[in-house]
């Protein structure tokens, strides 16, 4: 079976609601937040770094070495991301963040459903690849999480960070769509859109509200 096709598409801008909505958002948010909050303080025993831009935000903690998580690159739960260190540097490193932002705009939606739902979507995708040799990995080759309801599919940020560019379509971002053309994707509008900078940045100084 042929992977899912990577989508890229910029995100539309985060939604500023109404305190009242504002309010149950944050309701419908906080258990994976909370979550994920007390696996980063587990995992980093140090403070977050913040990133924010128009369309999303989180909360990040680095993987300390030695506490049995080398290998893994970058989980997010809700709007906080666990990483490896050094993870996000260079240009791939922040389109890597891009996508990992991205997961956040679908936790948005999904809330306490987002975990469940990625886990099963995971381990399908994992078993529908043993057929063959994974294309990016095992895990997000058949995963629409990663692949198709989402911004910035997993196996498109290599190909951006390489200097390619993907073409527009119907507009609307990673959520909705009004059929207005979209100009082509590069690595530079897609890291604006998220507020993200080019340059390599250390953990402490990833910051960027807007």
């Amino acid at each position: 079976m042929k992977p899912l096709r990577a989508r890229v598409r910029l995100p539309t801008a985060r939604s500023r609601l109404l305190w009242r909505w504002a309010a149950l958002r944050a309701l419908w948010l906080a258990p994976t937040v909370i979550l994920g909050h007390l696996a980063g303080v587990l995992v980093s025993r140090r403070l977050p770094a913040r990133v924010s831009g128009p369309a999303a935000f989180a909360w990040l903690y680095e993987i300390r070495p030695g506490c049995g998580l080398d290998w893994v690159g970058a989980v997010t739960l809700g709007h906080v991301i666990l990483h490896r260190a050094r993870l996000f540097e260079g240009l791939e490193g922040q389109l890597i963040l891009a996508h990992e932002l991205a997961h956040t705009r679908q936790h948005d939606w999904l809330g306490p459903l987002y975990l469940p739902l990625h886990i099963l979507a995971q381990a399908t995708s994992a078993i529908l690849s043993l057929a063959g040799r994974p294309a990016h990995s095992r895990v997000h080759d058949h995963n629409p999480l990663e692949q198709t309801f989402i911004c910035l599919g997993a196996s498109a940020y290599g190909p951006l960070a390489r200097g390619a560019s993907f073409g527009g379509g119907g507009g609307g971002g990673d959520d909705e769509g009004d059929g207005a053309e979209e100009p082509p994707v590069n690595a530079a509008t897609m890291l604006a859109a998220f507020g993200l900078p080019q340059e390599p940045r250390a953990h402490g100084s990833l910051d960027t509200r807007t």
